[in-house]
């Protein structure tokens, strides 16, 4: 019975030990916004503004991996896949002074914007 509790032990502490590494490893960001559109922005104009931005600076944006811009029952939600912390604060920190992503900003109901950084402990692709 001790020999199967020293074993089980084992086990946990090994697992942790996996665990921890993993999550260093991964160190991708997952950033989530949610917000409305000013009074008078249409949807098209939106979808247009949307796409400049990405062309213009979301492209420009060192480690960026992918953008989702999904639309929700009451806004808007853009969803980014960051490479780093670190990419995820550098664009932010420059985000506010850049002419192209402040044309995009500008479409945004400001008191309505969230924004919500996670860390990403597992990404997994499937091809179904």
């Amino acid at each position: 019975m001790k020999n199967m509790l020293f074993l089980i032990f084992l086990f946990i502490i090994s697992s942790n030990l996996s665990c921890d590494k993993h999550q260093n490893d991964t160190n991708m960001i997952v950033e989530i916004t949610k917000f409305k559109l000013k009074d008078g922005i249409t949807e098209d104009q939106f979808h247009q503004a949307s796409l400049e931005f990405n062309k213009n600076y979301c492209s420009r944006c060192k480690g960026l991996i992918r953008r989702y811009l999904v639309k929700t029952n009451d806004g808007y939600k853009d969803i980014f896949l960051w490479k780093s912390k670190k990419d995820v604060e550098r664009v932010q920190k420059t985000f506010i002074n850049d002419v192209d992503a402040m044309k995009f900003a500008n479409l945004i109901d400001s008191v309505s914007f969230e924004m919500k950084n996670y860390s990403a402990i597992g990404v997994y692709d499937f091809e179904n």
